[in-house]
């Protein structure tokens, strides 16, 4: 057993190392939350869609710099005890009490609203959780105890240390977590072959960001006619809806679902400013992929952007679902197309209309055909992209190819 002074010793320790743990989680969100650069998110796949909730900023600051300044100030208390005279220990003790409290609750309300209203988890915003949760156990073993001398030098000199390896390692790791990923491209070889000859290399169709359910061989819950079966589909039909010059040379399909939260996220961070950056160089297409298994209201939803392409508002009625995923209801669809000045009639009969309902099944058989196994996910021109490449990773691809 440590005799009391040291239970104090340690306990700052701990509460001092586990400041520079969640320094490095906040600061990393924070970048990447005010650069939109890329977030890696470890073993989970929640992180991009907490960046694009609404709780991501609080009065226009990005949530993660209040993380910033709490753990900036735990550090700053840290090291102000190591010296200050003992009539004041008591004043740093309850400072340091009042930011573990405020830091404790915040993780904690914003871990339950991952829990309850996203139903997915950020990585890093966990181990920011962790850190202050921890720095809330330990403060409470502190006391407001002088320390001598030799205990102050010795402990000086612990702090310093763990600054100085706290500052390699976090710019080792910011290193390695802002360094892009090479995005891998697959040929799709079309032409008038068997159907289904490409194959996506087993270990490589992974994504950061996708959702990857095991897809129906029965798309969207209908019977499949047999005959379709050896039907060759190509990347783009004359019923897919298209935006830009058809001379282009480039050609970006987004396979996508609309009740998917990862396509919510990518068509705000990635798919919306590529359409406006390359706009007027590119043609970019749209092709449904509704993961009814997991997702009830995505098929009603890409009948009624059908719907609303037949009154040519597909691309008004598209950012408009994106912007709206978590009202897909059938008045919900009505209201929009409404809101966009479609006519009711011809929009509620298209709704009821199987022929919209068979280019969305043409379009979901498709996907299965080149491959696709998870939304959101694209093809440029005769390449199938492995992964969701972020804002600056599709830049270049599409650079490439102009």
């Amino acid at each position: 057993m440590f005799q009391k002074i040291d239970r104090v010793i340690w306990a700052r320790r701990i509460i001092f190392w586990g400041a520079l743990a969640g320094l490095f989680a906040a600061s990393y969100l924070l970048y990447t939350y005010s650069s939109g650069a890329e977030l890696k998110c470890g073993p989970l796949s929640g992180c991009d869609v907490v960046r694009a909730s609404k709780w991501s900023s609080l009065f226009g600051i990005p949530t993660p710099a209040f993380g910033v300044f709490f753990y900036v100030c735990v550090l700053s208390i840290s090291l102000f005890r190591v010296y200050v005279p003992d009539q004041r220990l008591k004043m740093g003790r309850g400072l340091m009490m009042l930011f573990a409290w405020a830091g404790f609750l915040e993780s904690f309300y914003l871990t339950l609203i991952q829990r309850f209203a996203l139903n997915t988890f950020c990585f890093w915003c966990l181990v920011s959780a962790a850190a202050a949760t921890g720095i809330f156990v330990f403060v409470w073993l502190d006391k407001p105890k002088e320390l001598n001398r030799t205990q102050t030098d010795r402990e000086m000199m612990v702090y310093f240390i763990s600054l100085l390896l706290g500052a390699a390692a976090g710019l080792i790791g910011f290193y390695i977590l802002l360094k892009p990923a090479p995005v891998k491209t697959m040929d799709l070889n079309l032409d008038q072959g068997a159907p289904g000859k490409f194959i996506l290399p087993e270990g490589q169709a992974t994504s950061s960001m996708g959702e990857v359910p095991v897809l129906s061989d029965e798309p969207v819950n209908q019977q499949q006619d047999p005959a379709d079966q050896e039907e060759f589909y190509s990347v783009l039909d004359n019923q897919t809806p298209v935006e830009g010059p058809m001379t282009a040379k480039v050609t970006v399909v987004e396979f996508m679902d609309f009740e998917c939260p990862a396509c919510g996220v990518y068509h705000k961070l990635v798919i919306n400013p590529i359409r406006e950056k390359y706009r007027g160089k590119i043609r970019f297409a749209v092709r449904h992929m509704p993961l009814t298994q997991i997702h009830p209201r995505a098929l009603d939803a890409s009948v009624a952007a059908v719907c609303a392409q037949r009154q040519n508002k597909f691309f008004p009625y598209y950012d408009l679902l994106f912007d709206n995923q978590k009202a897909l209801s059938k008045q919900d669809l009505i209201g929009y197309a409404l809101q966009l000045g479609l006519n009711q009639a011809d929009f509620e009969k298209c709704l009821e209309d199987k022929q919209a309902l068979d280019q969305v099944q043409r379009d979901y058989r498709a996907g299965m055909w080149f491959g696709v196994i998870g939304t959101p996910t694209l093809i440029i021109n005769d390449a199938l992209i492995d992964g969701t490449p972020n804002l600056d990773s599709l830049s270049k691809l599409i650079e490439e190819r102009l």
